[in-house]
């Protein structure tokens, strides 16, 4: 009994086969995803949906020709982007990184995202657990059918995962981790936000439906005589989290290129951040654009073009951030580094350095207190996730980031006082994939039990 585990990335496709039954790994693969189409619009990121599919079936076909017990398929996606689906028209995804609601809008002398929001405001997307962006599925999928009036607002609209299970089961069905960031979830009601869609003059569009449970098989794929069960396809957000080890009562810090700070919360309640629907009726509350790995970068290709310019010949990077965790970083003497670089809405200024003297400018003071700003950052807005610090059992770290910058949690862990560690598996796509073959093959009955099954 094996499970073949998908997770669809920007950049690659990983695929692993999993034996739940016997807790191992049997084998991995990683492909290079569907290249962007060519645009002259810089806004648009465009894939073709059908190079998905097809790197689907021919990895599943990989596996059941050389695996004759391949029992079920699990999809893990990137999250926000959509596919719509009309006759005589290729079909196109259009991606999380697709910003063409940041076009101006014919007419109106401003962008499709900044008229969006004098139709709908933040308080009345307090529901669907996202506010209007540029990364969302209901913004971008609003332009397309503004731009073209031939396209007809009767299509079909599909998630990547659920286009990819209609491709396998002819059944569009969708996870509602996938379908609540399209922004048109009405989530504490678990149904798609028909009042929202009229708004926009897109109450005729055929949507997804929501899976009826989380581990449900949506279909049957047949490939080399296996008969493979097709499940929901999972926001890739959520299966990280499953894989960190997550439960109620927790925070995450999750530390990649850019960072967010997450709460696993027992019900839906509003607030000042994203409601991401979870497992098992849970939801995690997230704030994201925290400063990550790219805001690191800053300062260590400041520190390696220096280093170049003045060796005159190049310098591994390697060696740069080598020197940065060697360093004591027991003070920064006064120094500060204010480590919102890359501007948003909770940093629009930018970051900065600030108190040098002649003494203190070095790269352990400055390191000192750029992980010590990252910190104090993420301490002040897990407060505003959880009402009470006693409510905080423990900080979890997770994401590349964290584990190549253990000082992140040590800094944390002194900031906050709280209990800090690490994910238990650096890949926790992985390890959440892993999980979910537990929970879909009923090996386990709920994501806590999972915890008693480590891989071997």
């Amino acid at each position: 009994m094996k499970y073949i585990g998908v997770d669809l990335g920007s950049t690659y496709i990983k695929a692993v086969l999993l034996d739940p039954a016997e807790q191992r790994i049997v084998s991995q693969k990683k492909y290079h995803s569907p290249e962007k189409l060519q645009n002259p619009n810089i806004n648009k990121y465009e894939v073709s949906a059908v190079a998905y599919v097809d790197k689907i079936k021919g990895l599943i076909d990989e596996y059941t020709q050389a695996y004759p017990d391949v029992e079920g398929l699990i999809i893990s996606t990137q999250m926000h982007g959509f596919v719509y689906s009309v006759p005589d028209m290729e079909d196109i995804y259009v991606s999380w990184q697709d910003m063409r609601c940041l076009d101006e809008m014919p007419g109106k002398g401003k962008s499709y995202l900044a008229y969006l929001g004098e139709q709908i405001s933040q308080e009345d997307m307090r529901k669907n657990g996202v506010y209007l962006k540029p990364s969302l599925g209901i913004c971008n999928l609003y332009v397309l059918l503004d731009e073209d009036s031939s396209i007809p607002r009767g299509g079909t609209l599909y998630t990547l995962g659920s286009y990819i299970i209609h491709a396998l089961t002819g059944m569009n069905i969708c996870h509602i981790t996938n379908a609540a960031p399209l922004g048109i979830v009405d989530l504490p009601n678990k149904k798609w936000d028909d009042d929202l869609l009229r708004k926009l003059e897109m109450d005729a569009i055929k949507k997804p439906k929501l899976a009826a449970a989380d581990y449900q098989v949506c279909g049957i794929y047949e490939s080399n005589g296996c008969e493979i069960k097709v499940y929901p396809d999972y926001g890739d957000m959520q299966v990280s989290m499953l894989g960190s080890g997550l439960k109620n009562g927790e925070v995450a810090v999750n530390v990649g290129t850019g960072a967010q700070v997450i709460s696993r919360e027992p019900g839906f309640c509003a607030g000042d951040y994203e409601n991401r629907p979870y497992f098992e009726n849970s939801y995690l509350k997230t704030i994201s654009n925290m400063p990550g790995g790219r805001n690191l970068d800053v300062l260590v290709n400041f520190l390696h073009e220096t280093a170049e310019q003045a060796a005159a010949h190049a310098v591994d990077i390697q060696n740069i951030w080598k020197l940065v965790h060697a360093s004591d970083m027991d003070t920064a003497a006064g120094l500060q580094v204010e480590t919102g670089f890359y501007a948003n809405p909770y940093f629009p200024d930018g970051g900065a350095i600030k108190g040098i003297n002649q003494n203190n400018l070095h790269v352990d003071t400055l390191f000192c207190a750029a992980y010590t700003d990252m910190a104090q950052t993420y301490w002040h807005y897990i407060h505003k996730l959880k009402e009470s610090e006693d409510d905080i059992q423990r900080i979890i770290f997770s994401g590349g980031v964290s584990w190549k910058s253990p000082e992140l949690i040590k800094f944390m862990q002194k900031i906050s006082g709280k209990e800090c560690c690490l994910s238990p598996m650096e890949d926790e796509a992985l390890a959440g994939m892993y999980y979910l073959s537990l929970l879909c093959s009923r090996i386990c009955s709920d994501t806590e039990e999972c915890a008693m099954y480590s891989l071997a």
